[in-house]
């Protein structure tokens, strides 16, 4: 077997059997992935007896880390462990942290509803070699990529985080293939796809339901061309992760903000992120969705304000890392001081923003 040096990533309250499919795929495609399981005070005490199963059974390594292991592991990151409440998703980036560490070329955060669909999964999330994909623009300089999925009923949808104010604009997409290495690849889905609350509530009597995805190429998103991607089915490659944040202050919006912040820095570096392949059906977790709206609400106000703010931030950096330390010195001042705020918002992003700093620190020890 070859060593592609890839880690999914996973936060769950289940015992995650779903993996079982995603080894059996690794397997057969002669990968050999790290499984990490980022536990919860809701996880089942079985799952610890799973991983290791898992583990005697494939031959992989599974890392499980339970309450205590991630209390011990953040020891050396008390800021981070401070920042980081229990129950809750963003936990996962204590897994991210650690396949940083191990130097995971590629790390997949992946959800546990996520079904794997395509085969040689792994091979679909390969950031080491240069691929040939579609690089869009757009003539409203944002992009939706659920264009790319046929709905049961036909109906367009957009994806969690696409600006509510962009939504009934007309997109027009140029396309350019060109070979590009990206730096993340955000794989789409089947099934449950992932929405915002707003759309869910307005569709629930006949809710929104993803059935096919049939391009050859994934497509990219060309620079300064936004697009939100999360934190479900996505790869992203290791220079980057010091660059991408799962903010648990940002509620629903934590890998949205994250992907935004992620794309202006790949956009100055030269990268791509591209969406498409591999795929997954996801067979959604329960949710209310008045709540996951009120989690929504603030993100979905701010929204555009936040990537105006992003474009007023000029970078000098030459990696990730430096970007990113750049990126929480400037974005607060870029943001506050040119756009009117309520109160309760300003608040919003002041904890936004302690949260940047925090994760900006945790990788400058890292490299100390």
């Amino acid at each position: 077997m070859r060593d592609t040096s890839t880690a999914f990533v996973t936060t769950t309250i289940h015992v995650p059997t779903f993996f079982d499919s995603y080894a059996e795929d690794a397997k057969r495609y002669k990968h050999t992935p790290v499984f990490i399981v980022i536990g919860d005070k809701k996880t089942p005490n079985e799952t610890a007896v799973y991983c290791a199963d898992l583990a005697a059974r494939t031959g992989f390594r599974v890392e499980y880390f339970s309450i205590e292991r991630q209390e011990d592991y953040l020891k050396k990151f008390p800021a981070l462990r401070d920042h980081l409440p229990y129950n809750s998703v963003e936990r996962r980036n204590v897994g991210i942290v650690y396949a940083y560490e191990l130097g995971c070329e590629t790390i997949i955060a992946i959800d546990d509803d996520n079904l794997r669909k395509s085969d040689d999964f792994l091979g679909g999330h390969d950031l080491a070699q240069a691929r040939e994909c579609d690089i869009v623009s757009s003539s409203t300089g944002w992009i939706n990529v659920c264009k790319l999925i046929e709905e049961k009923h036909g109906r367009t949808f957009h994806h969690r985080g696409f600006p509510l104010e962009m939504r009934y604009e007309d997109e027009v997409w140029t396309l350019e293939k060109r070979s590009i290495r990206p730096v993340v690849n955000a794989g789409l889905w089947l099934g449950d796809p992932d929405i915002d609350a707003l759309t869910r509530l307005h569709h629930h009597t006949k809710p929104i339901e993803a059935i096919s995805h049939a391009r050859e190429r994934n497509i990219a998103a060309a620079h300064d061309t936004w697009t939100p991607f999360n934190s479900q089915n996505t790869a992203v490659r290791h220079d980057a992760i010091p660059a991408y944040f799962l903010s648990p202050t940002a509620q629903r919006f934590s890998d949205i903000w994250g992907a935004y912040c992620l794309k202006h820095i790949a956009d100055h570096l030269g990268d791509h992120v591209a969406f498409g392949m591999p795929l997954v059906t996801q067979e959604r977790n329960p949710h209310n969705s008045w709540r996951d709206f009120d989690n929504e609400r603030y993100g979905l106000a701010l929204n555009v304000r936040f990537v105006d703010a992003l474009k007023r931030v000029s970078l000098t950096g030459a990696d990730y890392l430096s970007c990113y330390a750049e990126l929480a010195e400037k974005l607060p001042n870029a943001f506050l001081p040119e756009v009117k705020t309520a109160d309760d918002e300003r608040a919003f992003l002041d904890k936004y923003f302690e949260g940047m700093r925090v994760w900006r620190d945790t990788f400058a020890s890292l490299t100390h």
